[in-house]
């Protein structure tokens, strides 16, 4: 079970960008339609260790939405490697303009949820992630923030384990909006969309103007049994 010193220990660690970001997709928006989570696999939490926290990983795919390159944008060791291997074998959409696919990048965050935190904020969100260059396929989009956040809270007097993967709306005004399950864990997807709805975010913006877009954020549950041994 992590102790409330650990999990403070997140702040030199978490993220800002949560999520795998997604520039507008409407045609009245931009001719560019963001790559999409089409299905993802179990994130096993890494043998030996229970330390919390979130990564965050640049994923650029090719025009066949393949993964080509990942690059580890917020790290806590060996949190990033789990998830970088796991991601090997999700299945993606890939990105179109002017619906022709092209190569293009998707950023997707890991919750490495502790056993039972009780409601723990997740600290150092407001530490900005490493800059990184925009591509062809984004120029002119700044994806949206997590302002502020809180650990998912396991249910009482459930066993199960595993990985949730949500694909989460934000809208204009940085609230959330529709919540789409990509992966499920009975008893625990329902704790981890609660958790994201209680989340803050600040907007994405397209040319300077506030637009709403998608993320995709994934929690890793251990098992109760790991957590506390007998």
């Amino acid at each position: 079970m992590a102790t409330p010193s650990c999990t403070r220990s997140l702040a030199a660690f978490v993220l800002s960008f949560a999520i795998a970001t997604a520039a507008p997709s409407s045609a009245a928006d931009s001719p560019f339609v963001a790559p999409r989570v089409l299905s993802a696999t179990d994130i096993p939490y890494p043998v030996n260790t229970m330390i919390p926290g979130i990564v965050t990983l640049l994923l650029r795919l090719d025009p066949a939405a393949k993964i080509q390159n990942v690059q580890v944008l917020r790290d806590v060791p060996p949190l990033a490697g789990a998830a970088q291997t796991a991601m090997q074998s999700w299945t993606f959409a890939p990105a179109t303009r002017n619906g022709h696919p092209v190569s293009s990048r998707l950023a997707v965050s890991v919750v490495f949820n502790p056993f039972n935190p009780g409601g723990v904020a997740i600290e150092g969100l407001k530490i900005p992630l490493p800059p990184t260059p925009p591509g062809p396929e984004d120029s002119g989009f700044s994806p949206p923030q997590i302002t502020s956040g809180q650990f998912a809270i396991y249910p009482v007097n459930s066993m199960a384990s595993g990985t949730v993967v949500l694909e989460v709306t934000i809208d204009k005004s940085g609230g959330v909006g529709k919540v789409h399950v990509i992966r499920g864990v009975v008893s625990l997807t329902s704790q981890s969309i609660k958790a994201v709805k209680s989340w803050e975010f600040r907007a994405a913006r397209y040319k300077d103007q506030p637009v709403a877009s998608h993320m995709v954020v994934a929690f890793v549950f251990p098992s109760p049994a790991i957590a506390n041994p007998a």
